[in-house]
């Protein structure tokens, strides 16, 4: 709600500097020239501006999103794949070695 409030305050005090601006201004490209209202010139601007941010949040998102599919795809075939921890077999203990002590004495220091 304040991203709004801030968009729309900007987007006022824009409408506000460009009407105030009105006077025809040349513009030169190559070898074309025009003359267009100051007012023109700037809400196009404002208005370029603003897609290019648009079509950048964009982007962003769906990246973003295909990051986060790519990370749980990713994250649901490690916990579908049986867990193999690369143990030397001569560290896995023996079935018929106990470790149930039944000496729980310390012995004396």
């Amino acid at each position: 709600m304040i991203f709004l409030i801030f968009t729309l305050l900007v987007a006022l005090l824009v409408a506000i500097f460009a009407v105030q601006n009105a006077a025809p201004v040349a513009i030169n490209l190559f070898w074309y020239v025009a003359e267009v209202p100051l007012v023109l010139i700037i809400l196009g601007s404002a208005l370029a501006g603003a897609l290019i941010v648009f079509f950048m949040a964009i982007w962003r998102e769906f990246r973003l999103k295909g990051t986060v599919k790519a990370k749980a795809k990713e994250e649901a075939k490690a916990k579908s794949e049986p867990q193999d921890h690369n143990v030397p077999k001569d560290m896995v203990p023996s079935e018929n070695i106990h470790t149930d002590r039944e000496d729980t004495t310390l012995p004396p220091s």
